[in-house]
């Protein structure tokens, strides 16, 4: 059998409309590759759609109860052959010629990870460049306190977290690195960041190589408390896990107080939509970084009204 040179791994629920296009941005990028799909016990048509794509690259596995992304792309991972391992979401796609050019500069600099650009894609905006590329053509190589510190809840520009790090599978074997499948967010900023806690080298590509699909709606209700409560849980297991420099010390205890200040946001947003006022005022006054928070939904409603006075106008 052929070597392949990039494993795809997809973790799919509920992704029947988006699935072929993005498996389709995989497929001429000038390497090898397999696509490993796996449907995360959706409750629609996707694992009939996934198994529909004529192409003998691609492999669809099932789970058999819903186990959440970590839990699917771990599957995923053990399911797959290549060399190099390349995150897709099912609603998001690889631009051209991306995985060509991360496989060379992997090989180039010897790295274990490479990291690239994202565009990221709003409602009615042309996508916008996660990160200025000089910024990012600057920086060369990617350590553990850096990755920290562009790893914030709510950050709405320059968040590293919308990043989709290319793995070289020899790193993650000898590491023994999967992704925490209690987390149902924030699973990819953990994997990463215990690689380079573990001595990984992490290569920047500075073009812009994914396009990530933002989807808009209330801010909170994407992350919930019961998130947060687990990434800070997973923050503290992977702090005893690792002897950490000063650098990447003080970026945790920044992301700490992050998490801190996006819990009192959400419990705040939840006492108001239930009328507590008075609750939610004393959440923002405890922690006062929470109101900075409310800039999104408040931006969000803005722009919801700008367009239908738009559409008033027009009509």
């Amino acid at each position: 059998m052929p070597p392949i040179d990039v494993s795809v791994v997809v973790a799919a629920y509920n992704a029947a409309d988006s699935l072929p296009e993005a498996v389709a941005s995989t497929l001429d990028q000038g390497v090898s590759i397999e696509v490993v799909i796996v449907d995360d016990a959706s409750t629609d048509d996707t694992l009939a759609v996934a198994r529909a794509i004529a192409d003998p690259r691609v492999a669809v596995h099932a789970m058999e109860a819903n186990g959440g992304p970590g839990a699917a792309r771990n599957r995923a991972i053990e399911e797959s052959r290549g060399a190099y391992v390349a995150v897709l979401d099912a609603d998001d796609v690889f631009l051209p010629g991306r995985l060509k050019r991360l496989v060379e500069c992997a090989e180039a600099s010897r790295a274990d990870i490479v990291i690239d650009n994202v565009l990221v894609e709003r409602e009615d905006a042309p996508p916008e460049p996660l990160i200025a590329e000089p910024q990012l053509a600057a920086m060369r190589e990617m350590d553990l306190a850096t990755y920290i510190a562009g790893n914030h809840p709510f950050a709405r520009n320059q968040s590293l977290g919308y990043a989709k790090p290319f793995f070289r599978r020899e790193m993650l074997d000898r590491l023994m690195l999967r992704y925490d499948a209690s987390l149902r967010i924030g699973e990819d900023y953990l994997l990463m960041a215990d690689a380079l806690a573990g001595g990984a080298r992490c290569a920047v590509e500075p073009s812009a190589g994914y396009l990530y699909r933002r989807r808009e709606g209330s801010i909170s209700a994407r992350l919930a408390a019961r998130h947060v409560a687990a990434m800070k849980r997973a923050d503290e297991d992977f702090a005893l896990r690792h002897t950490l420099d000063a650098n990447a010390r003080r970026a945790l205890a920044e992301r700490t107080r992050a998490l801190d200040d996006a819990a009192a946001f959400i419990d705040a947003v939840d006492a108001l939509k239930e009328n507590r006022i008075r609750a939610a005022l004393a959440r923002v006054v405890a922690r006062p970084g929470a109101a900075w928070h409310f800039r999104y939904p408040i931006a969000a409603r803005l722009k919801r009204l700008r367009g239908e006075l738009r559409a008033k106008m027009a009509g």
